[in-house]
């Protein structure tokens, strides 16, 4: 605790564990679990002081949502608060983040790949240690030489490419010191490769922004927390469940939000969205 991890301690003492419930996140896991989807999608901060406990913890709730190959992780900068010991940490649930090609207990090379019917989902880290009162991410330049690769690789393969990732890539978004340091580097890449879909998380808020692609706008999308208690309907906890359908002249993508009722404890159903 001599290091990054009192801040984040405080924080949690004397803001944020009052803003989260438990119950909260247990109905949301059962409301998932119902929808039956076909993969879903994790976008970060599964824990506050990156110990290894709260990676046991984070896995076990993982394992409520589903198995490995039916839940995909990138991590978040909680995740990464210190540096932290491969078997301390991200070991408990490498499985989850790991792409098709992995071998198994392997730390995991990103950006990762799923491939799920018609469907590619790129998994991108932005999770570094940083200084105290920081929690900015970084793709770096492999990272991002490689994800050029991979973009390029599926759209050759007629692909809908879906990018996770923990930091939003959208401008003012999130405040400064929790900004994705090299999103100038990401953003001409994105425009030279293009995507059908980002996902995000970091904000704790549920949002939709645009930005340019290659063929056209890319939209990029977060939602709030899963264990979120807030009496703000754009932060309390909610999921967002995505329908994307083949056509004959490319894609048709649908998004419907669940959000947390505070009467019911469910999470209740809005209006569906056309992307």
């Amino acid at each position: 605790m001599l290091n990054k991890r009192a801040f984040s301690y405080l924080s949690w003492k004397v803001r944020r564990r009052h803003g989260h419930r438990t119950a909260v996140l247990r109905a949301l896991t059962q409301a998932v679990q119902a929808m039956g989807c076909d993969q879903i999608a994790v976008t970060g901060d599964l824990t506050q002081l990156a110990l290894p406990a709260e990676f046991e913890a984070a896995r076990q709730q993982l394992q409520g949502l589903g198995p490995p190959q039916n839940v995909f992780v990138v991590p978040g900068n909680h995740d990464a608060l210190v540096p932290t010991a491969w078997e301390d940490g991200f070991a408990r649930w490498a499985d989850y983040m790991a792409p098709d090609d992995a071998e198994t207990g392997s730390s995991p090379r990103f950006p990762t790949l799923r491939v799920r019917g018609p469907i590619a989902l790129i998994g991108i880290s932005t999770a570094v240690p940083t200084r105290p009162l920081s929690a900015a991410g970084s793709i770096g330049a492999a990272q991002l030489a490689r994800c050029a690769e991979v973009l390029t690789e599926t759209a050759r393969r007629n692909l809908y490419r879906v990018l996770l990732i923990h930091h939003p890539p959208v401008s003012n978004a999130v405040s400064h010191h929790k900004r994705l340091a090299d999103a100038d580097a990401f953003l001409p890449l994105l425009r030279r490769h293009g995507a059908e879909l980002i996902l995000h998380g970091h904000s704790h808020r549920r949002s939709r922004a645009e930005l340019p692609g290659a063929s056209g706008s890319v939209p990029v999308l977060s939602v709030s927390s899963a264990s979120a208690n807030s009496c703000d309907p754009l932060h309390r906890a909610a999921f967002r469940v995505f329908r994307i359908t083949p056509t004959a002249s490319g894609w048709t993508t649908t998004y419907q939000d669940h959000a947390y009722d505070h009467d019911s404890g469910l999470f209740i159903s809005e209006p569906k969205i056309a992307l």
